[in-house]
């Protein structure tokens, strides 16, 4: 399951009372955790512990290793090594549409944090272009150079899983989602520039830039950009 494992699948995982109280047992330990010792602190069977361990482990919440008890060396006699968990390093969030805020902090704290010259509305928009860049050659196809109706079904591609949301109509795609809707509440002009220098990025990465282009001329209430063919 962890191979395609989303975070609605992780925030289902985690619905269900016993599984959520023995993630969080875990999540509270002070170390890796046996089985015995889940059960222990949950007040659950050792077998109904292990069915919601393996599930969580499975979803990609919990990373699992063997180890025997302090204290208990190996060698005949000794038995297999305990089975135990602890809590994998990831984040868990979901949103109805698409909110992707880490991208936008990122970005505006990079701006405040790098030297550079300009404003920091300027380093803002010329980090946006690098982390669109950063995105687009993490997709950018080998040897050769993509049509450009190719070239736009990749970008849409890279833009559903930013959030965006993209449509196709006609030659050009529309954005129906905009992931940084709240902040461009507070400053649309700098989030609307971010988004162009974003997009932009991203088909700077693809190496598109020739055939597709990126401009400011959106209709609420999609993003208020649009990429087109040239």
């Amino acid at each position: 399951m962890s191979g395609g494992v989303g975070d609605w699948d992780r925030v289902e995982l985690l619905t269900e009372p016993t599984r959520r109280s023995v993630y969080d047992a875990v999540r509270a330990g002070r170390g890796p955790m046996t089985r015995d010792e889940v059960a222990t602190a949950t007040g659950v069977s050792r077998r109904l512990a292990a069915f919601h361990l393996d599930l969580l482990a499975d979803g990609g919440l919990l990373a699992v290793d063997y180890a025997r008890p302090p204290g208990r060396r190996g060698g005949p006699g000794a038995g297999r090594p305990a089975k135990r968990y602890r809590v994998e390093p990831v984040e868990v969030e979901v949103s109805m549409p698409p909110r992707r805020y880490d991208v936008a902090a990122r970005v505006l704290a990079r701006a405040v944090a790098e030297p550079g010259e300009g404003s920091a509305h300027e380093r803002a928009v010329s980090v946006a272009r690098e982390e669109g860049q950063r995105l687009g050659g993490l997709r950018r196809p080998g040897r050769g150079t993509s049509s450009a109706e190719r070239t736009l079904e990749t970008t849409a591609d890279v833009l559903t899983e930013i959030g965006y949301e993209p449509r196709r109509d006609g030659s050009c795609v529309r954005l129906r989602n905009c992931p940084f809707h709240a902040v461009v509440d507070v400053a649309p002009t700098l989030m609307c520039g971010l988004n162009e220098a974003l997009i932009g990025g991203i088909l700077d990465g693809l190496g598109a830039s020739e055939s597709v282009t990126a401009a400011l001329d959106g209709v609420p209430p999609d993003c208020c950009v649009t990429v087109a063919k040239r």
